[in-house]
Order: structure tokens, then sequence, then C-alpha cells
């Protein structure tokens, strides 16, 4: 896990804030922004769970404190209000793959960057059914919405509940439903920020952007890291 200190910004300071603020350490609001609030909450909470250092920094040893409250003791695993980049895609499918090991998570390529391009499948039935998230990069929030789907449909499975009136153990031996959560991780992690502002990636896609002045650039961008992008053609009948 990425360390974290004052001065960091970003979407895992976001995920760190939204942690806190349901452990009730954190009182403000969730900015992405590793402010003087956030390094106190940090404080008191390494200094409660009697961490050795006391210093406001998240590092391997607070994260490890944490780590029970990321892998769902709070109730919930994918959150749903912070921006959603890549690496708290990563943590969630660490988190769902420890919980339900029935998952099948495999990678089905990588991006320009080198971002590994995971699928998730569930269910063991003949029936197949696919669905993908975050083609558009400015368009991440269907990440997080297929990620919950996900968490909750495991976790029906694995108590033998309902989900949207259907069983989920039937619908699990009946069905096979491929998950592509991020299909795009470059261009999500360009748009939530989670890419740095002087990498060479992020100066690229501003130059491209530069010519398109218009669109707001990050928070437009839809197109891969490359400025690829995307189109679904309406299929015309005769």
């Amino acid at each position: 896990m990425k360390t974290l200190r004052l001065g960091s910004t970003g979407p895992m300071v976001e995920f760190l804030q939204n942690l806190l603020q349901k452990l009730g350490y954190y009182n403000g609001e969730i900015d992405g922004i590793f402010g003087a609030n956030t390094q106190n909450a940090v404080i008191n909470f390494q200094r409660n769970f009697g961490l050795t250092q006391v210093d406001g920094i998240v590092g391997p040893k607070t994260w490890n404190a944490l780590q029970p409250y990321i892998d769902g003791a709070l109730g919930f695993i994918v959150p749903t209000n912070i921006s959603y980049s890549y690496s708290i895609l990563q943590i969630n499918l660490d988190t769902l793959k420890k919980l339900y090991p029935f998952l099948e998570i495999g990678s089905a390529g990588y991006s320009i960057i080198g971002n590994s391009i995971p699928y998730v499948r569930i269910g063991t039935g003949p029936k197949q059914v696919f669905y993908s998230a975050s083609i558009h990069a400015s368009e991440w929030i269907t990440s997080p919405v297929l990620m919950k789907f996900l968490a909750d449909y495991c976790y029906c499975y694995k108590n033998d509940l309902n989900i949207y009136n259907v069983n989920a153990r039937t619908l699990y031996n009946s069905t096979s439903i491929y998950i592509m959560p991020m299909v795009n991780p470059d261009g999500v992690n360009l748009v939530t920020g989670e890419l740095l502002y002087n990498s060479p990636s992020y100066l690229f896609a501003q130059g491209i952007a530069s010519n398109f002045p218009s669109i707001p650039f990050p928070s437009g961008w839809k197109a891969n890291i490359r400025g690829v992008g995307f189109k679904i053609y309406q299929p015309i009948l005769l």
C-alpha cells in the first residue's frame, strides 16, 4: 500500500479519510487532501491502536492496523462515496478473493502503462453473461457499481440469501457471470487523480487535450492514456 503523509493527495487519501471517518477519527470533508485534520486523525488512530510509531504517517504498520476494516469489519468493502481508482479496485479485489475463494480472478491483458486489466468470474452455470465498466475514463463510477454488485452477490451466495429476488446459489449454479470492472485503468487514474501530474503519461495526455480546449482536462477525458477512444455503434436494421 502506498505510504501517505502530510501533503499527499488523490484517491488513496480519500480511501483513508473514508475509513477514518467511519471509525470516528476523522470528521472533515473527504477531499483527497492529506492536511492537518487528516494527520491528526491518523495520530489519534495510531495512539489508540497502540502503534509504536505515532507520527501521522500511514505506512505499512498503520495500513496493517486498518486492514480488518478494509476487509469489511465496518460492514462494507466497496466504497461508493470516493473517487474509485485502479489502486482501490485492486484492494477490493484482494479482499473479495480472501473472503470468497470461489471467485475466479485473472488478467485479460495489460494497459499501456502496464496495469493488469482484471476480470472476475462468479458462477459455474452454462449461461454466460459479461459485464464491463470504465471503458470511458470519465465514467469511472461504473466500476464501483459493478464491484458493489459483485460484493453483494458473493455475500448472498455464501449465506444462501436472495439477490434481487433470486436465490444466489441457484443463480451461481445456472449462470457464469464474467465481470471486467475497469477496462481503462490508465484513463481512470488520470481522471481520478491517481496519476501524478508530472508523470510522462499525464503530460502526454495533457498535450493531446490541449487540442480540445472546450473539454475539461482531466475530468472530461474518455480515452485511454494514448488518446485512443472507444465507440459503440448502433446497428442499422435493414
